[in-house]
């Protein structure tokens, strides 16, 4: 059922992507009498009015002067640039963004003066990309990570409300935290995808991959994923990433006699089962 009262009532999305265009339907289903606006190219803005996923396409950030909330949901790089944009075109709304990374996100907001910018991250996605990947059940029940916000400033508070409208669960994080979880939660399981799916193929005829179990489909799902999209989370992380996948070779049996040794598989086996169980208490 619509919820009443929209903590924004004019929403300005740049980017029509798979995240953006998710919020987009989202908020609409949410907040029948919310007003959104979309930025992106000619052609995905059309789609999106057509479609009624918009209310009115704009032609760049600086013309959303009206909207109480911009939501900056392009990749990484080109967020870097449009919290620029934002800062000189003297957005009155809040401004906010969907980037996997924040470190540099808020230096930029920093060195540009953007004071009423907000850092989010919501904690969904998909190996697909795109308006027609876009689905209004993305956020539900996720994480929507506020990144170096004050918790119990309005527009923070107001922006919670959002969020849970759409079906998120607001949490706070540092960007140096946000940064170090994120290469080991997401960034690190993109590389190894990858890096499966690549040594999987160079190794086994092709008759042999359509053979594969669920498990590895499952496990190399990623693999699917744009790279043009990975290029600056990884760029503006690579640090911690590097990290990240440093401790996990330190993880993985580096000898045949490791691999055969029983109890060096039990203490792995043990440690990984326990702290799933962690992530996951409730019984399969």
């Amino acid at each position: 059922m619509p919820l009443e009262s929209p903590p924004f009532r004019t929403i300005g999305i740049v980017g029509l992507g798979l995240i953006g265009g998710s919020i987009a339907l989202r908020a609409r289903a949410a907040w029948r009498g919310v007003k959104l606006l979309g930025v992106d190219r000619p052609a995905v803005a059309n789609e999106a009015l057509a479609r009624r996923i918009i209310d009115q396409p704009r032609a760049s950030v600086a013309e959303l002067a009206d909207a109480d909330l911009v939501v900056l949901a392009t990749p990484v790089p080109e967020l870097i640039e449009l919290v620029d944009a934002a800062a000189q075109a003297h957005l009155p709304g809040v401004v906010t963004d969907v980037g996997s990374t924040k470190r540099e996100i808020l230096k930029a907001a920093d060195r540009a003066r953007l004071t009423n910018f907000i850092g989010g991250h919501p904690m969904a996605g998909s190996e697909r990309s795109g308006l027609g990947a876009a689905r209004p059940d993305l956020f539900e029940a996720r994480p929507w990570l506020f990144v170096d916000a004050a918790e119990e400033a309005p527009p923070v508070r107001k922006l919670h409300r959002f969020v849970m409208s759409l079906g998120a669960r607001p949490l706070h994080l540092d960007a140096t935290s946000h940064d170090r979880t994120m290469a080991y939660l997401s960034h690190l399981p993109q590389l190894l995808a990858v890096a499966l799916m690549n040594t999987a193929a160079e190794a086994c005829a092709t008759d042999a991959l359509v053979a594969s179990g669920r498990a590895f489909r499952e496990m190399t799902r990623l693999a699917s994923s744009p790279p043009d999209v990975w290029k600056g989370i990884l760029a503006t992380n690579a640090d911690f990433v590097a990290e990240a996948v440093r401790s996990l070779v330190e993880h993985l049996p580096a000898s045949p006699e490791l691999v055969a040794d029983a109890a060096v598989i039990d203490e792995g086996f043990a440690g990984a089962n326990q702290a799933r169980a962690r992530l996951d208490p409730s019984p399969r």
